[in-house]
Formats: structure tokens, sequence, C-alpha cells
């Protein structure tokens, strides 16, 4: 048996590994998630479920968070409570928080979502829809999180949610609050 086949075939299956981890893999967050970059904020308005419009246009001089979630997001219900905490804590210092649901279907889920998981900030889906594709490419993983500050520009952004950092978004929240 020759014995330079078997380290051919090992040499070829470590490129082939080497090519996939730096190649096909999928990619660790790094600076394109899909995020917007700082800078003016594009348009963005909601339907509520009782059929209210809320717009981001119209809350120009206030911080506002803008979460993009879904109800059957588990990372998305896993961040809505400390969402809820941190609208609680500083809507009396100018934060307001529009959470615009990204459903496949017409949102009926929404006002049980939303009683169950005790939210009172305004939430409902994108009206129009194409309203979503100018914040977020549709790979972008939810939930997303854009900061916006008085003055209507995108400041800080985060796709997905990982338990222990919420602080980052806390802070961003407070730094903005603080200008």
């Amino acid at each position: 048996m020759d014995m330079r086949r078997p380290l051919v075939l090992i040499a070829l299956a470590t490129i082939g590994f080497f090519l996939f981890l730096t190649v096909l893999s999928p990619k660790a967050p790094s600076g394109d998630q899909g995020l917007l970059p700082e800078g003016p904020a594009p348009p963005i308005r909601i339907k509520t479920p009782s059929g209210d419009h809320i717009a981001l246009a119209d809350l120009k001089g206030k911080v506002v968070l803008v979460k993009f979630w879904a109800t059957w997001c588990g990372q998305c219900a896993m961040s809505t409570p400390h969402v809820q905490a941190l609208y609680e804590k500083r809507k009396n210092k100018g934060l307001e928080v529009i959470g615009v649901a990204l459903e496949n279907d017409d949102g009926q889920q929404i006002p049980d979502y939303v009683r169950e998981m005790g939210v009172t900030y305004p939430v409902g889906m994108a009206d129009p829809p194409e309203d979503v594709g100018g914040w977020m490419k549709p790979s972008t993983g939810i939930p997303t999180v854009f900061l916006v500050d008085r003055k209507g520009k995108v400041r800080w952004s985060q796709s997905g949610f990982a338990p222990g950092r919420e602080h980052e978004m806390d802070d961003a929240v407070d730094r903005l609050l603080n200008e």
C-alpha cells in the first residue's frame, strides 16, 4: 500500500475543513450583521392591534429604542422583560420604545403576547411593511434593537440577545438620555 495516499487524504480533509471554517461556516458577530450604520434613522411606523399608528417621526426629541421581534422568537421572549423594565425605569427621563413585530401572519398573537409578557410600550406590525427593509436586511436575526437619539439618528444597535450583556443596552440608553 502506498503510504502517500493516506497523507494526501488527510491533507485534503484538513484543507476542506479550513475552507469550511473560513468560507462556508456562519460568521461570528462582526461589523456587518445587517445592522444600520450610525446615521439618520429610516422611517418606521407601526399599527397596533387596537388600530393606532405610532411613527418614529412623531417621537423626535425623545430617545427611542426600536425593537424588531416576533411572537414565535425565543430570544425575543427572553429579551422582552429586560426591554420592559428598561422602559419603565427610563420613560420619565425621555425614553420611548416601539416594538415592531415581524409576524408570519396578520399578527393575531400579538395581543396575547403583550398581555402575557406585561408589555406596556407600543407594539404592532410595520405599516407599511416595506419600512422594515430600511432598517435591516432579511438575513438579520431577531431580536434586533436600535437606539435613535433625540435628533433622529441611529446611534447604537444590537442583533440577538445574550443573557448577562443587558448592561450594554442600558449603558447606551443612559448615554443618549444624558446628552
